[in-house]
């Protein structure tokens, strides 16, 4: 494999102002993507992303122009959207009601940072994806929701698989269980030709 691990916006080396929760970072998915096969026509491309980064690969796996030499997803602990990430948030953390608090952010987002927190939708994007995935998920996750897997596995209409790793909390499953994490994931791959 090569790899190319790219900061998201407004993340580490990458310029930019606002995150714009996979949403916006969509679109600079499908941009490499159509940057690395005009370098190599017959490149063959897995996404692949954790947390906001799986979210991130979710979102560009619903967009049309995605090009025809991406051919599978894996995302781990991905979110349905930013808004019922933020929502699930304000409850937890701040045992706030998601109205006003997060219809007033959402608007300040779309003026500031150009959308709406319910656009960002990795569910929504996935519906419209036909490609494989495999979706991960620690069962302690306390940060994105350990249902919102299911939910995002149910939206999926292509081939799909799902891995729950026990113990891990978010973003840590490859780290709880390594050796059942990178079987699954290479199970994966040799499943759809991709190793």
């Amino acid at each position: 494999f090569s790899v190319l691990l790219p900061d998201a916006r407004a993340h580490g080396e990458s310029q930019g102002r606002y995150v714009g929760m996979g949403w916006k970072e969509r679109r600079d998915v499908v941009r490499w993507c159509k940057k690395i096969t005009a370098q190599d026509p017959e490149a063959e491309i897995l996404l692949f992303g954790v947390s906001m980064g799986a979210a991130t690969v979710l979102m560009a796996s619903g967009e049309a122009d995605l090009p025809r030499q991406v051919k599978a997803v894996v995302e781990d602990c991905g979110y349905t959207s930013a808004w019922e990430e933020f929502a699930s948030q304000l409850k937890r953390l701040l045992r706030l009601p998601v109205f006003p608090f997060l219809d007033e952010a959402s608007l300040l987002c779309s003026l500031l940072a150009g959308y709406g927190l319910r656009q960002a939708s990795a569910e929504a994007q996935v519906r419209r994806c036909m490609l494989p995935m495999l979706f991960v998920h620690g069962e302690r996750d306390a940060f994105v929701p350990f249902a919102m897997r299911d939910r995002l596995y149910d939206a999926a209409p292509g081939e799909k698989e799902k891995l729950t790793i026990y113990g891990a909390a978010h973003g840590q499953s490859s780290l709880v269980d390594p050796a059942l994490y990178w079987k699954r994931v290479d199970a994966f791959l040799k499943k759809h030709g991709l190793l």
